[in-house]
C-alpha cells in the first residue's frame, strides 16, 4: 500500500511550514520549504523552429570559412609549383611567370567571396600564360597541367558556392581565351581539348555536388519545418484534451448555480418580484451558458474520441492513484496536507499532473522511490513529485514524445500557475507546480 501521510499545517500556518518526518524505511526527499516563484526565464519553453533554422545559416558561414582557408593553401602550393615551371620549362621571365601564376593561383580563394572577379582573374592568367609560353617547346600548350588543375579548382569552388550558370561561365571563358592557340598547331589543339575536356567534366562534378547540398539544406529545412508543426499539433492536441477534461468541472458548477437559481423562489420565502425575476434570468443565463459549453465540447471532441462518463477525478482520488502505481514497482510515498480543495479546476489538474508525473517515473526510472506532497501554502496549492535514481533498467520502448511534460505546463498555465521540472542534485527528478486556488470554484 502507499504510504499516505497528512500534514497538520495549513494556510494559516504556510508562512512557517512545520517540518515532516520522513517515513522510517526511506529516505526524506528534499522538499523546498516554500515554492520557489519561477522567474519567466525558468518557465518550460518548447524549442522553436526559427532557433533550429538558424543553424543553417552557421552552417553556411562554417562552410565559407571552410571553403577559404582550403582554397588559401591550394593557391599557395599551386603557385610554388606552378612558379618555377613556368620560368624553367616554359622560359618565362620570372616577374612574368609570377605574375601569371599569381593570376591563377589567387583565384581561387577570390571565388568565395567575389566570384566575377575570380572569373576574369583566372581568364587573364590563362591568356596571359598561353601568349608568354608560346616560344617553348616540348611542352603542353596552351594548357599547361598546373592551369588544368587551377581552373578545374576554380570551377569546383563556383559550382559549389554560386549558381550553376556562373562556373560555365567561368569556364567558356577559359575556353574562348585560348581557343584561337589551337588553330597554330595540332600540339595546341590537342592541349585545348585535354584542357577543355578535364575542366568541363570539373564543372559538371561541382554540379552535381552543388545540387545534393541543396538538397541536403532543402532536407533539413522540411524537417525543422515538420518538428515545428508537429510540436504545435502536440500543444493543440494537449489543449483540446485539457479543455475536455476541465468541462465537467465547469459544467457542474454552471448546473449548481442553475438548480439554485431555479430553486430558489421556492425555498427562500418573502420574495420580491423584482428577486424572483432575477433568479430566473441567473437560471436562464446558466442553462444557456451550459449549452454553449456543450457546443464548445463538441467542436474539441474529435471523431475517434469516446465519450467520458465518468466524473473528473481530484485530490481524493490519489491514495488510489499513489497504490496502483505501486503495483506496477515504484514505491510511492504521498503526503496529503489537511484543508485541501475537495474539488475545483486546481484539485484536478493536481490529479492530472500528479498522475502524469508518477507515468514518467514508471516509464523511465522504474523502481525509483518517489515522494508526492500536496498542500496549501497562501493560496496556492503546492504540487511536488520527487524520484531518486532508477534501481531497474527503463524498458527498451520508454520513450515519450514529450505531451506529459508539455500537458504539466499547458495545465498550470491555464490556472495562472506555474510548472517547474528537472533533474535534481543528487540524481533522480523533480516537478513541482504551483496552482492558484483563489477563484477556481474549489473549496478549502
Amino acid at each position: 500500500m502507499a504510504q499516505i501521510h497528512h500534514s497538520e499545517h495549513g494556510p494559516a500556518d504556510a508562512a512557517s511550514p512545520v517540518p515532516r518526518a520522513a517515513p522510517p524505511h526511506a529516505p526524506a526527499p528534499p522538499r523546498p520549504s516554500a515554492p520557489p516563484r519561477p522567474t519567466p526565464s525558468s518557465a518550460p519553453s518548447i524549442p522553436a523552429a526559427p532557433a533550429r533554422l538558424a543553424r543553417i545559416t552557421a552552417d553556411e558561414r562554417q562552410f565559407r570559412a571552410w571553403m577559404q582557408v582550403s582554397t588559401s593553401l591550394l593557391a599557395v602550393i599551386l603557385l610554388s609549383v606552378s612558379l618555377p615551371l613556368a620560368a624553367t620549362i616554359y622560359d618565362i621571365e620570372l616577374l612574368a611567370a609570377a605574375a601569371t601564376s599569381l593570376a591563377l593561383a589567387v583565384a581561387l580563394p577570390l571565388a568565395v567571396r567575389w566570384p566575377w572577379v575570380a572569373a576574369g582573374v583566372s581568364a587573364a592568367g590563362l591568356l596571359a600564360f598561353a601568349l608568354l609560353s608560346m616560344n617553348s617547346d616540348g611542352a603542353p600548350w596552351p594548357w599547361p597541367v598546373t592551369s588544368i588543375v587551377s581552373q578545374s579548382v576554380l570551377l569546383i569552388v563556383l559550382g559549389l558556392m554560386w549558381e550553376w550558370w556562373l562556373g560555365l561561365i567561368a569556364w567558356g571563358a577559359g575556353v574562348v581565351v585560348t581557343l584561337p592557340f589551337a588553330f597554330f598547331d595540332t600540339g595546341a589543339a590537342a592541349s585545348m581539348i585535354t584542357g577543355a575536356a578535364v575542366t568541363a567534366l570539373a564543372c559538371a562534378v561541382a554540379v552535381l555536388l552543388a545540387q545534393r547540398r541543396v538538397i541536403g539544406v532543402e532536407l533539413f529545412r522540411e524537417r525543422a519545418h515538420s518538428a515545428s508543426e508537429q510540436q504545435r499539433r502536440v500543444l493543440v492536441e494537449e489543449r483540446n484534451r485539457i479543455a475536455r477534461e476541465l468541462h465537467d468541472v465547469v459544467a457542474h458548477g454552471l448546473s449548481i448555480i442553475h438548480v439554485q437559481a431555479t430553486s430558489a423562489p421556492y425555498r427562500v420565502t418573502g420574495l420580491s418580484d423584482d428577486a424572483k425575476t432575477e433568479f430566473a434570468e441567473i437560471a436562464v443565463s446558466a442553462r444557456s451558458a451550459m449549452t454553449e459549453m456543450r457546443h464548445l465540447l463538441g467542436v474539441l471532441r474529435s471523431t475517434d474520441t469516446a465519450a467520458e462518463t465518468a466524473p473528473q477525478p481530484g485530490l481524493a482520488e490519489l491514495p488510489e492513484l499513489a497504490a496502483s502505481v505501486e503495483r506496477a514497482g515504484v514505491p510511492v510515498t504521498l503526503t496529503l496536507a489537511e484543508r485541501l480543495p475537495d474539488g475545483g479546476l486546481a484539485a484536478t489538474t493536481a490529479y492530472r499532473i500528479v498522475q502524469e508525473a508518477l507515468s514518467n517515473v514508471v516509464r523511465h526510472a522504474p523502481g525509483a522511490p518517489t515522494f508526492v506532497s500536496v498542500e496549501v501554502l497562501a493560496s496556492d496549492l503546492v504540487v511536488c513529485i520527487d524520484n531518486e535514481t532508477a534501481t531497474d533498467a527503463a524498458a527498451p520502448d520508454a520513450r515519450g514524445g514529450g505531451h506529459g511534460l508539455i500537458g504539466i505546463s499547458e495545465r498550470a498555465g491555464l490556472l495562472g500557475g506555474r510548472a517547474e521540472f528537472g533533474e535534481r542534485p543528487g540524481g533522480g527528478y523533480r516537478v513541482l507546480a504551483t496552482l492558484p486556488i483563489g477563484s477556481d470554484g474549489g473549496s478549502v
